[in-house]
C-alpha cells in the first residue's frame, strides 16, 4: 500500500518572496504615518508629563498638553518624504525613552518611552489586508 501526500503550498517560494512582502509593508505604512502620527500626538500619548513638567511649560508659556506638542516644532517637522519620515532628532529619543542631560533643567531624569509614531487606521487595516493576501499568494504552488 502506497502513500501519496501532495500539498498545494510552498514555504520556499514564501521565502523568496518574504523581502519584498515586507518591504511592500513598510513602504505602505509610511504612506500615511505622518498624519497618523500627528493624530496620535493630538489625542495625546502616555505617560502624561509630570508637574514639574507643567510648571517649567507655565513659565515658558508654552502649552501643558498633550505631550510632545509644548512649543510645536516637533509636532510640524513630521513630514512624509518619500518613503521616509521625517522629524527633528529628539522625536525618535520620545519614542523610545531616554535620559535627560546632566545640564538640563532636570538633570539625569528618565524619561519613559511614548511611542507615537504611527499610520492612520484606515491604512493599517488596508496593509494587514494586504500584507496577508501577499503572503498566502506566495505560499501558492
Amino acid at each position: 500500500m502506497d502513500i501519496k501526500i501532495t500539498t498545494n503550498f510552498s514555504f520556499g517560494k514564501l521565502s523568496s518572496n518574504l523581502d519584498k512582502i515586507i518591504n511592500q509593508y513598510t513602504e505602505g505604512f509610511v504612506k500615511d504615518s505622518a498624519e497618523g502620527t500627528k493624530q496620535k500626538i493630538d489625542k495625546g500619548v502616555k505617560p502624561d508629563i509630570n508637574d514639574i513638567t507643567k510648571n517649567i511649560r507655565t513659565k515658558r508659556k508654552q502649552r501643558r498638553t498633550p505631550p510632545l506638542k509644548a512649543s510645536g516644532k516637533l509636532y510640524n517637522s513630521i513630514k512624509q518624504n518619500k518613503n521616509n519620515l521625517e522629524m527633528l532628532y529628539y522625536g525618535f529619543k520620545h519614542e523610545k525613552g531616554f535620559i535627560t542631560r546632566p545640564n538640563s533643567m532636570i538633570p539625569n531624569k528618565k524619561v519613559e518611552a511614548r511611542p507615537f509614531i504611527t499610520t492612520t487606521a484606515k491604512n493599517k487595516e488596508k496593509l494587514d489586508k494586504k500584507f496577508i493576501q501577499d503572503v498566502n499568494k506566495a505560499l501558492k504552488k
